[in-house]
């Protein structure tokens, strides 16, 4: 749905330090999204690479979803629902925890809409389940930033193991893509990316998952016709 990528979005451009890329996957979305990403294109050339990879119907997922992912080139790669809001700092703090120990192999945040033990049970903001003036209805962002805010400053430098991780956020480390395989059909015997297969892979290569406890992400917990992977390479 297109208001939730204009809340995601923007959250990602004002909370995310460069260099950074985006690619976004649309499968067969009719609402404006194919319009969105081409003015968002526009408005940031020569200053953030977007990348847009269609598919008109579920048929074509898998070939999009490879497509996606092999456009990708920076050191850390983020996949991303649509239906999320990034918060301050949401991708220095994943990646400071990837690079924390050489162990780490991908790095998830919490969250309002998550299995444990990425879930926080309560949260303060409240959301609507359908947009009736815009955007701007689903959520009052102000208060989301307000709460992460507080919520890493109670929980600043935790963080914890985990069994699986959710794949509403996941950063994954381009070292730890390249030895699992970044061919889809190498860690996902579904259409989509599953975050359930490429956590059991992940760990079968003896790396470890991990969950930011001071970063809170967002998540209404949509159906998601936008995907978006945010790439960042720190080298530049």
């Amino acid at each position: 749905m297109l208001e939730y990528t204009k809340l995601c979005v923007p959250s990602i451009l004002r909370h995310s330090r460069a260099p950074f890329e985006l690619i976004f996957l649309d499968i067969g979305s009719l609402d404006g999204t194919v319009e969105y990403l081409a003015g968002l294109q526009a408005g940031l050339a020569g200053r953030v690479r977007v990348e847009v990879v269609r598919t008109p119907t579920d048929l074509g997922i898998k070939d999009a979803c490879q497509k996606a992912l092999d456009l990708t080139s920076g050191e850390y790669v983020v996949l991303l629902n649509n239906d999320t809001i990034v918060t301050a700092y949401w991708l220095d703090q994943m990646i400071a925890l990837a690079g924390s120990s050489m162990a780490v192999g991908l790095v998830g945040p919490m969250s309002n809409y998550a299995a444990p033990p990425q879930l926080v049970e309560t949260v303060p903001y409240r959301t609507s389940p359908s947009p009736r003036q815009g955007a701007g209805s689903l959520a009052d962002v102000a208060a989301i930033e307000e709460f992460a805010k507080k919520h890493r400053e109670a929980h600043k430098g935790n963080w914890l193991f985990a069994e699986r991780l959710g794949g509403f956020c996941l950063l994954i480390m381009r070292v730890v893509l390249d030895k699992i395989g970044s061919k889809l059909a190498e860690w996902t015997d579904l259409s989509l990316f599953d975050s359930d297969i490429l956590s059991a892979k992940v760990q079968q290569e003896g790396y470890s998952l991990a969950v930011c406890r001071d970063l809170f992400v967002h998540h209404f917990g949509t159906r998601v016709s936008t995907h978006t992977t945010v790439q960042h390479d720190r080298s530049r």
